[in-house]
């Protein structure tokens, strides 16, 4: 009786997710793409004062980030070469806010290898990359069933 209750509990919940999965996509496709910015008007991106911080970053992306690529690559576990990359690009963003929160750096290529180890280590730190397992979004119904599935663990 239990398990029957279970079940169809679930398939209540896949039913929900799977109507509100497809309001949201109907919703966002009738919202259309995002307006373009304004011609002359300059992105919050990219402000004027950032200008010697972009040109210190980009000396140092010039100079070190094969460095940087080899610190992480190392650190990294071997199944998980295809992430070095990202975490490379982690560690960049991290040196730009480093350099907006107005620090001074005496030696980057210490600064940089000191963040490319933290980030990897940082990685693997994290639950999220113990727990992790790929779902293909695409396909609702397996999406459902996933979420349903963790909803349940949960519940």
């Amino acid at each position: 009786m239990v398990i029957v209750a279970e079940q169809v509990r679930a398939r209540v919940l896949r039913a929900d997710l799977k109507e509100k999965a497809e309001r949201w996509e109907r919703e966002d496709t009738a919202r259309g793409p995002e307006p373009e910015p304004e011609a002359g008007r300059q992105s919050s991106a990219a402000r004027p004062a950032d200008g010697p911080a972009r040109e210190l970053l980009g000396e140092w992306f010039a100079l070190h980030a094969p460095m940087v690529l080899r610190v992480v690559g190392r650190a990294v576990r071997r199944e998980d070469a295809h992430l070095v990359e990202d975490l490379a690009q982690d560690v960049w963003v991290e040196a730009w806010q480093y350099l907006l929160r107005g620090n001074e750096v005496a030696r980057p290529v210490g600064l940089l290898a000191v963040m490319a180890r933290s980030r990897v280590s940082a990685h693997y730190r994290s639950a999220r990359v113990r727990r992790e397992s790929a779902t293909d979004f695409q396909v609702t119904e397996l999406a459902v069933d996933r979420l349903v599935s963790w909803i349940g663990a949960v519940a």
